[in-house]
């Protein structure tokens, strides 16, 4: 009998940015899906059922857990985008060089963490 290859597992694998990106990405995506299509449905619901509704889900998103799901949805976008857009630029062929694929791998969560401190300091400090 001949002898098989096994297959690489995750103690062959070093782990590197681009796995968590890659990770981070699917994550997003789900709570993105989940969590935010349940506040997607309770703002229109609110919006179509008068003022009084209105106000209860204005109130419940202005707590403090509210502003962390708002904030972590709004982490989540910024994160799955970019991600998303570093995927969208190796799927044309470009940036598969070591180099460059681990400099936006580290890039991108870092520019979604900035892009949601700046959008949650453009909507409190205005």
């Amino acid at each position: 009998m001949a002898e098989r290859p096994l297959s690489p597992h995750l103690q062959i694998w070093k782990w590197g940015p681009h796995m968590l990106v890659s990770i981070l990405h699917r994550v997003s995506g789900d709570g993105l899906a989940l969590a935010g299509l349940g506040v997607l449905l309770w703002w229109l619901g609110a919006l179509a059922s008068g003022p009084a509704a209105y106000e209860t889900f204005a109130w419940a998103a202005t707590t403090p857990v509210g502003y962390v799901v708002l904030v972590g949805l709004t982490w989540s976008f910024f994160t799955h985008m970019c991600s998303g857009l570093r995927h969208f630029v190796m799927d044309v062929g470009a940036g598969y060089e070591i180099g460059l694929n681990r400099f936006w791998s580290i890039a991108s969560p870092i520019i979604a963490i900035l892009l949601t401190a700046g959008f949650w300091a453009l909507i409190l400090f205005r």
